[in-house]
C-alpha cells in the first residue's frame, strides 16, 4: 500500500512540473506578436480616408497609449504652460500635422525579453501619384502590456534618418529643462 501512494505522489509532482513548464511558455493574453499587429492596425484605421486620427490627450488616449506616456504628455503641457506648444506640434502616431489617409501600411512586430514589443511601422500619408512624393513615414513603436492589452509606450520617428525623434526621451528632456529653468536662481 505504501508503494502505491508513493507512486501517485510522484505522478502528481511530475504533472505539476509539466504544467509549470508548459504554462511558462505561453504568453499572457493580449501580449504576443499576433495581437500586437492587429492593435496597431486598429489604431491606424482612425487615419484612413481623412479620418480624425486619435486625440492623444483626450479620454480615448487610454485605449492607445501607455498610462506613463499619457502622464508625460500632460506633464509636458503643464511644464510649458497654457497656450504654448510642447514637444508635440503634430500627431505622434502619423508623425504629421495633416494627412489624406494612410497608404501602404506595413507593420512588423518582434517581442522583446522584457515583455514589451518593438513594432516597425511604415506608411505613406498621401495617395501615390505619378512622380509625386507620397510622404513616407518610418516609425518604431515600443508597445507595453497594460492589463491584457497592448499600449504604445514610445514612438521613435525614423522618417528623417539624420534627425530621429524619440517621443518619450524628448518629453522627459523638455520637462526636465522646464523644471530647471523655473527654479529661482541664487544671487550671491
Amino acid at each position: 500500500m505504501r508503494g502505491f501512494s508513493l507512486f501517485f505522489w510522484a505522478a502528481r509532482v511530475q504533472l505539476w512540473i509539466v504544467l509549470a513548464v508548459a504554462l511558462s511558455a505561453v504568453p499572457a493574453c493580449g501580449q504576443d506578436a499576433d495581437s500586437a499587429k492587429p492593435f496597431l492596425a486598429s489604431v491606424y484605421r482612425h487615419y484612413a480616408n481623412h479620418g480624425k486620427g486619435i486625440d492623444f490627450t483626450g479620454p480615448k488616449a487610454r485605449g492607445v497609449f501607455d498610462s506613463s506616456l499619457i502622464a508625460l504628455l500632460h506633464a509636458d503641457q503643464k511644464a510649458v504652460g497654457p497656450n504654448e506648444v510642447g514637444v508635440l506640434d503634430g500627431d505622434p502616431i502619423c508623425s504629421c500635422q495633416d494627412w489624406d489617409g494612410i497608404w501602404d501600411l506595413k507593420i512588423t512586430v518582434e517581442l522583446e525579453r522584457d515583455g514589451r514589443a518593438k513594432a516597425a511601422v511604415s506608411f505613406a500619408l498621401f495617395a501615390p501619384r505619378a512622380g509625386g512624393d507620397p510622404n513616407h513615414r518610418s516609425l518604431e513603436m515600443t508597445l507595453a502590456p497594460q492589463g491584457a492589452q497592448w499600449r504604445i509606450w514610445d514612438i521613435l520617428d525614423k522618417s528623417d534618418p539624420k534627425a530621429p525623434f524619440d517621443l518619450r526621451a524628448e518629453l522627459e528632456k523638455e520637462i526636465r529643462t522646464s523644471k530647471q529653468n523655473s527654479k529661482p536662481k541664487n544671487n550671491r
